[in-house]
């Protein structure tokens, strides 16, 4: 995309990057001659050490994380500027929702890797509400699935909330081939944690997973290696999780809950 800059300078920036599954993202001039105006890029709140260089060089001072850097100069076609912004393993804690926690690398939230198996299912009777098939329609032809947990979910996460760092180990893999990180087998990031299941917290009497109970619980179920994926590579979510405790003074899952309309 172009547009005019400066004293009327038609120009253009192209961008190239993998964010937000890598952490750098390059832009390159492009005008049929110089051209003086400001480039602001915005810093998000959640980094704290980003870097801006223009040309290879890096400014001398640090940007403000949740603040814009301003970049005025005469650009020159071919100039670059790159907006490095290093992630780290961060945990989000909800009061609202009984101190759960979610665990985020940079701008992803992660989720636990779940096991899938489809099961086609006749669209006509799964379909929902008002939703129905034209007469002309044939539904055979467009059916619906549900997918279904093969692996356990029902983890609560081993964490210090106050001391995240430890408890999490990040996996780069390599980029996909089609260019389409977002679904289980392909997402370039993991995150190895650590989990204890809860055996009370089943699926409700809608086969839905059942609502979350105050945190910490109490489990005594060995401490088992799980893994993380970016949310938006998930397509059965647990994202945010009970924490894990073992001692029998913290709170005890009192078995499925089924929400009272």
């Amino acid at each position: 995309m172009s547009a005019l800059a400066g004293a009327g300078t038609k120009v253009a920036f192209t961008e190239k990057t993998r964010y937000p599954f890598e952490d750098t993202i390059d832009f390159t001039f492009h005008a049929g001659k110089p051209a003086t105006f400001p480039l602001y890029l915005r810093v998000p709140g959640w980094c704290q050490s980003a870097i801006v260089s223009v040309n290879g060089k890096s400014l001398p001072a640090t940007p403000e994380a949740d603040k814009y850097v301003r970049l005025e100069r005469q650009w020159k076609n071919g100039d670059t500027v790159a907006l490095k912004l290093p992630m780290k393993v961060a945990i989000q804690q909800w009061p609202g929702n009984y101190d759960s926690v979610s665990v985020n690398y940079g701008p992803l939230t992660f989720s636990l890797k779940i096991g899938e198996h489809f099961v086609r299912m006749d669209s006509t009777r799964t379909a929902m509400g008002d939703s129905g098939w034209q007469a002309s329609a044939d539904p055979s032809q467009w059916p619906s699935f549900e997918i279904r947990p093969t692996t356990p979910w029902n983890y609560a996460l081993v964490v210090n909330p106050d001391r995240p760092k430890k408890f999490f180990r990040v996996k780069k893999l390599g980029w996909p081939a089609n260019d389409y990180p977002f679904t289980p087998e392909s997402a370039p990031l993991e995150i190895e944690a650590k989990g204890r299941l809860v055996p009370q917290w089943t699926l409700d009497k809608y086969e839905l997973c059942s609502v979350l109970q105050a945190s910490p619980v109490f489990t005594d179920q060995p401490q088992a290696k799980i893994t993380l994926i970016p949310m938006g590579a998930a397509r059965l979510r647990i994202s945010a999780f009970p924490v894990a405790s073992t001692d029998p003074a913290d709170h005890h899952w009192e078995g499925p809950v089924v929400s009272q309309q």
